[in-house]
């Protein structure tokens, strides 16, 4: 652990402080709806603290579980890539960006809710994916199998597409897309040759 905090201590900041209050708002209803991302309330109560703090509820343990994982595996590579203030900067810019396109389309929408870390983690996965996009990836369940990091990020938002079409939950799907693409462009204003990196990455399929 000490070794994880000092080589990605933001990452480590948010799996734990995500996780708390996540756990906190599962026993407490009142909490979770006021954290949550609302556009009516937002609108026409003037409460935009939605916009951030649904990123810090979700809407069950599994919900919770997927997103710190999928942290846990990007976030500490992009942190050393990017340095943590900037790093930070990347989250927050994939948190917020994927707020906005549910906040204005559903803000006549008084019962819509919306929460999950989802922006923020897709920003992670799609700017990890500028600068390695064929790095080896595993996952727990599936032991000793492997593909690029760049798959994951397009089943990942494959997913989220199929499931925003369904529209059955609470999970703000919509916000996987917007936090990607925040994502990438926040992290190729801080790091512009991050596309030079992208593009000799993509280009070596060809050579």
């Amino acid at each position: 652990m000490e070794q994880f905090y000092a080589n990605s201590p933001a990452t480590l900041v948010l799996l734990i402080v995500t996780t708390i209050i996540s756990l906190i708002a599962f026993l407490n209803p009142g909490l979770w709806r006021f954290l949550a991302l609302e556009p009516y309330r937002m609108f026409h109560e003037k409460e935009f603290h939605g916009v951030v703090t649904s990123g810090f509820v979700h809407s069950g343990l599994g919900h919770l579980f997927i997103n710190m994982y999928v942290l846990y595996m990007f976030g500490p590579t992009l942190e050393s890539l990017l340095e943590s203030p900037q790093f930070v900067i990347v989250y927050v810019v994939g948190l917020v960006v994927g707020s906005l396109y549910p906040l204005f389309k559903y803000r006549n929408r008084p019962e819509y809710v919306a929460i999950g870390a989802s922006g923020a983690i897709s920003g992670v996965v799609f700017a990890f994916c500028l600068f390695i996009p064929f790095a080896p990836l595993g996952l727990i369940f599936l032991p000793g199998i492997h593909f690029p990091a760049i798959l994951f990020a397009i089943l990942y938002v494959a997913y989220s597409v199929y499931a925003m079409k369904k529209a059955k939950d609470n999970i703000g799907h919509e916000a996987h897309l917007a936090g990607a693409l925040g994502g990438v462009v926040a992290t190729i204003i801080i790091q512009p040759l991050s596309v030079k990196v992208f593009i000799e990455q993509i280009q070596t399929l060809f050579t």
